[in-house]
């Protein structure tokens, strides 16, 4: 399963990274709603509010969003990484084990491009080893040496005050709710 940023688990099978391996949001909410009666959150690729209407009628309770707040003033995330994420210069996203070992969805960069297919699958040995570096890049403000960890919708980002974010992602919720014949979440108001 994939939710941005780190995956769910500790997979260890390099083979498990190939394309098609990971099974995509509406899918997977759909399928786990079939089989457990708990209330499911659900993450990865939500932006907008369409999107949590979209997982909310696929049987989810909530979306949890974390990209979209990336670039958010009120993000601790380092200023190179909040302008990575709107820089046509990283345009797509990829899972890596270069920076960690760990399965990871981050900007595209010269690290991930040179060291990605090669990275073994060794948490958290390979973090540690990889601390230096990209501590020095951040250091001399090189985004291509960092990890610039996003979820696949980060072209989507708004540069936003998290406040407004929230509001306008429950407007946006409301209006494409209707659409979908979903009530309002409690504490939505449109």
């Amino acid at each position: 399963m994939e939710a941005g940023g780190h995956q769910g688990g500790f997979r260890n099978d390099p083979a498990d990274d190939a394309p098609g391996a990971v099974l995509g949001l509406l899918s997977l909410v759909a399928l786990v709603r079939e089989t457990v009666q708990i209330p499911i959150i659900a993450a990865g690729g939500l932006m907008r509010g369409s999107q949590i209407a979209a997982v909310l009628a696929a049987g989810a309770a909530a979306g949890q969003l974390g990209t979209a707040f990336l670039v958010c003033p009120e993000s601790g995330a380092n200023g190179l990484h909040k302008a990575a994420m709107t820089d046509p210069l990283f345009g797509r996203t990829e899972l890596t084990r270069a920076f960690s070992g760990r399965p990871a969805r981050g900007l595209v960069n010269r690290f991930i491009r040179d060291h990605g297919p090669y990275a073994p699958a060794v948490y958290p040995q390979l973090h540690h080893l990889t601390s230096g570096l990209r501590k020095a890049a951040a250091k001399e403000g090189d985004p291509q040496g960092m990890a610039l960890w996003a979820g696949q919708g980060h072209r989507l980002a708004r540069e936003l005050p998290a406040a407004r974010m929230v509001e306008t992602l429950a407007v946006e919720l409301s209006a494409a709710g209707s659409a979908y014949g979903l009530q309002a979440p409690r504490g939505v108001v449109s």
